[in-house]
């Protein structure tokens, strides 16, 4: 009689009894969902090879990468720190048990790999909620910046009884721990100092062979503010020298942003707090987390990006509300810079795909000090993101609903020149409240995700001024209004916390009670083209008045109106999901795998 073949899951150590010392990491779904989710609802970005544009590079610059994707590894394991105390154990006892052909651990590493940690969402649920691979491993809203015991109530108490001290827990460089009954802050250059000490001696090998001047001036600043960040000149000289890079064969980005740490947003507008912080002159900021990205820059695409700087005057022209702010771009227009890369890789942050990889990005962001002193940003594009699509999913997505007399109005490139609109649109309007604070740290939980809203309708009102002057053809504009449009339909109801999803759904609301998008349950959406730039300049009117007043209380009754779920909402997810699409989005990388196995 033939023996009975056991199940992956009978056969999996990890399954039955955990890992790590008595079973302290123990999986927290089932192993029927998380096969399900690697095999059935995951779909694979692969970066490639890219032999072409790896070969163009002078050997020069060849070796120069080789130590750039060296860096990025390194800092990695600063932000699986930052992220949570527990991810690099965890991710060791996976590895472990992997090799050892336990297969569930193997689907295990594979979704960690995927989310860049322990932590992730399930994109699947009707409303979406955490999906960690652990029991019982669940961060506090201050993830791994402050002690996990840590509450609001306490440290607002600290901050009021300790006002000396909350210009350092409140940076964006600093993790809070606990010492005796005190809090101190450390820099990140203190708290990961061998992370931060390694990925500058790999900067400064970089520097020493790339052929081209202006990054290897780049990389030694670089490589000075990551050992240095507490001082101020460090990181802004190393802003500076990266917003102005020019003509660079290479990209490496230190990104430093700010929209997982809620603890610093949330204390710092209680009123007590507030108080202190406005008595002594002190701008809250909520912690950055550390992305990374390295890539080849793709000289050919450069000029259809480059030619939106021409026309930053003129945007800023007819911004609403200008009159009540300094102007943003006065002498910006020489010092904003662009980069059309191709991805050899993403680490930290911008590896953690919890939803999804963005196509773009303009950095540095306005809490920056070199872009608060007007020295310029620096827009980068993703390519292999941008042509990342499914033609067949996506006709499906068209026929089920988008109105049939406006599917040839979709279109892939349409959506590449909303996002440059969009990231050119985070350096237009205010950047702090009328009263000169931080306006997204003013805004606390609201902040970043109006932010995001204002870069999204500029880039629908700039669509019509182009239209306008003549840049743009009425088709190309209504590409880009319908493409928009459809991409903001939901696959589901977000949380409070998915700030990015949930301004879709305020922008959607917004847009159809003004008759601009029409839809509704069992129809086919479409677009009004005359009356889309119009209501993006209302909507832009509305989120910069709350911009500028910094009031969180009249944040949250605009969002509240304009996020509400409703029955419509809920007949676009349902069709979305009868689609079967897979949300999950693993990166390979196989040039940076290539690079780190290579010898020196």
């Amino acid at each position: 009689m033939a023996q009975k073949k056991l199940s992956p899951v009978a056969n999996s150590s990890f399954a039955k009894r955990g890992l790590g010392k008595k079973g302290e990491f123990t999986l927290g779904i089932s192993p029927k969902k998380l096969d399900d989710i690697v095999t059935n609802k995951m779909r694979v970005m692969d970066f490639g090879t890219l032999d072409d544009a790896y070969g163009k590079l002078t050997p020069a610059n060849q070796r120069a990468l080789s130590h750039l994707v060296k860096a990025a590894a390194i800092l990695d394991s600063a932000f699986l720190r930052q992220d949570h105390p527990d991810n690099i154990r965890a991710e060791k006892l996976l590895k472990k048990a992997a090799a050892k052909g336990d297969k569930v651990a193997e689907e295990a590493l594979t979704l960690f790999t995927l989310h860049n940690g322990l932590e992730g969402k399930d994109l699947y649920a009707p409303k979406t909620k955490p999906l960690d691979i652990f029991k019982d491993k669940k961060l506090s809203v201050g993830k791994g910046f402050y002690p996990q015991d840590l509450t609001k109530k306490e440290l607002a108490q600290y901050i009021v009884k300790h006002p000396e001290q909350a210009s350092a827990i409140f940076s964006n460089n600093t993790i809070v721990k606990r010492e005796g009954k005190n809090l101190v802050a450390l820099p990140y250059s203190v708290a990961f100092r061998e992370e931060m000490q390694g990925a500058a001696k790999e900067l400064l090998a970089a520097a020493r062979e790339t052929d081209h001047a202006g990054l290897a001036k780049y990389l030694r600043w670089q490589a000075q503010a990551l050992v240095n960040d507490s001082d101020a000149e460090m990181t802004f000289n190393a802003d500076k020298t990266w917003a102005n890079l020019e003509d660079s064969p290479l990209e490496f980005t230190i990104g430093r942003e700010c929209y997982d740490d809620r603890m610093s947003s949330a204390v710092s507008a209680d009123p007590k707090v507030k108080a202190v912080l406005d008595a002594n002159g002190i701008k809250a900021k909520s912690k950055d987390s550390i992305g990374i990205r390295v890539g080849i820059v793709n000289q050919e695409s450069y000029a259809e990006i480059a030619d939106y700087r021409k026309h930053l005057d003129g945007l800023n022209a007819i911004m609403p509300l200008k009159d009540q702010y300094q102007d943003q771009t006065g002498g910006r227009q020489a010092k904003m810079t662009f980069a059309d890369v191709d991805l050899v890789c993403i680490a930290g942050d911008y590896a953690a795909v919890r939803g999804g990889i963005t196509i773009a990005q303009n950095l540095p962001n306005s809490d920056k000090l070199s872009v608060q002193m007007k020295e310029g940003s620096r827009l980068v594009f993703h390519r292999q993101v941008r042509q990342s699509g499914d033609p067949a999913q996506q006709q499906k997505f068209l026929d089920a609903l988008v109105d049939p007399s406006q599917h040839k109005l979709y279109d892939t490139n349409a959506d590449f020149l909303f996002t440059v609109g969009h990231e050119l649109g985070h350096s237009l309007g205010p950047r702090s409240t009328s009263d000169g604070r931080d306006k997204n740290a003013a805004l606390g939980q609201w902040g970043s995700m109006l932010e995001e809203n204002k870069a999204d309708v500029i880039s629908i009102a700039m669509t019509g001024h182009f239209l306008d002057i003549g840049k743009f053809t009425q088709e190309q504009a209504d590409k880009i209004f319908l493409t928009w449009a459809a991409r903001e339909l939901p696959t589901k109801q977000p949380s409070a916390e998915e700030a990015h999803r949930s301004r879709s759904i305020m922008q959607l609301n917004y847009f159809r009670e003004k008759g601009a998008i029409l839809f509704e349950k069992g129809g086919k959406l479409s677009i009004v083209p005359g009356k889309m730039a119009d209501t993006a300049r209302e909507m832009l009117t509305e989120v910069i008045q709350l911009q500028l007043d910094g009031d969180p209380k009249k944040a949250e009754a605009f969002v509240k109106k304009y996020a509400a779920w409703n029955d419509a909402l809920q007949y676009a997810a349902d069709e979305q999901m009868k689609l079967k699409p897979k949300l999950y989005r693993l990166v390979k990388q196989p040039l940076r795998d290539k690079l780190l196995k290579a010898k020196p």
